[in-house]
């Protein structure tokens, strides 16, 4: 557990950054639908969110990270979620959860006919591809590829940015990886303005590609290497 005193506008209280529970996976999922809107997920509404959340608290790989202040344990101030074997971790929540996530996201794309539309147009077929596809462990005496860490989502509420809890959270993050011994993290975030791309840059983050999302929304991978 990580904590560091950042030097917010509105208060000087000491941070902590401890493992996420189930009971914070509420206003995770609401932070994630209101901060970052972008991509399939999020449309879902809640319920979905919440559920592919736990995922991060479930399985071997996966990471769910909480910021509080010691005089506020209960009010999340900022949260990380990812992977650090993003490919074993992916394979971990298909075989674990697929069925659950695909009933929970067909009942919500059910109430929501212009997401449906929209998924049907852009994601559709490659999700089926997924879901019918067989998930196999490592093979026996392969030599695996060096893991990537993935992180999925970070969130700190606005008012509290630029003291210093993204990076408490990412470092912590990334201690976990090298731990897990990854080689490499990565992560993708929107272009421009609207992404937090300058925010890894200072972290030393390198930007190494450039697309478009399935939501013609332009997107940036950084990644960074690992000790």
């Amino acid at each position: 557990m990580s904590q560091k005193p950042p030097k917010f506008p509105s208060t000087r209280s000491v941070v902590v950054i401890r493992e996420a529970t189930e009971e914070d996976l509420r206003l995770m999922a609401s932070d994630v639908i209101r901060y970052l809107p972008d991509g399939l997920f999020p449309r879902l509404g809640k319920r979905f969110v919440r559920r592919w959340m736990k995922t991060f608290l479930t399985e071997q790989y996966g990471v769910a990270l909480v910021a509080v202040t010691v005089d506020a344990p209960r009010q999340q101030v900022g949260f990380l979620t990812g992977s650090t074997n993003q490919i074993r971790h992916v394979a971990d929540v298909l075989n674990n959860h697929k069925w659950g996530l695909l009933l929970s996201g067909l009942m919500a794309l059910s109430i929501r006919p212009r997401v449906l539309l929209h998924f049907l147009r852009t994601r559709a077929r490659p999700y089926l591809r997924r879901i019918l596809r067989r998930t196999n462990g490592p093979i026996a005496g392969a030599n695996p590829r060096p893991a990537t860490a993935v992180i999925t989502s970070l969130v700190v509420l606005p008012t509290l940015r630029g003291g210093g809890i993204g990076k408490l959270l990412v470092e912590e993050f990334l201690n976990r990886a090298v731990a897990d011994r990854a080689a490499l993290a990565e992560l993708v975030t929107t272009a421009g303005a609207a992404g937090a791309g300058e925010f890894y840059k200072k972290l030393g983050w390198t930007c190494v590609g450039e697309r478009h999302s399935k939501d013609g929304t332009p997107i940036h991978t950084y990644q960074l290497s690992l000790p």
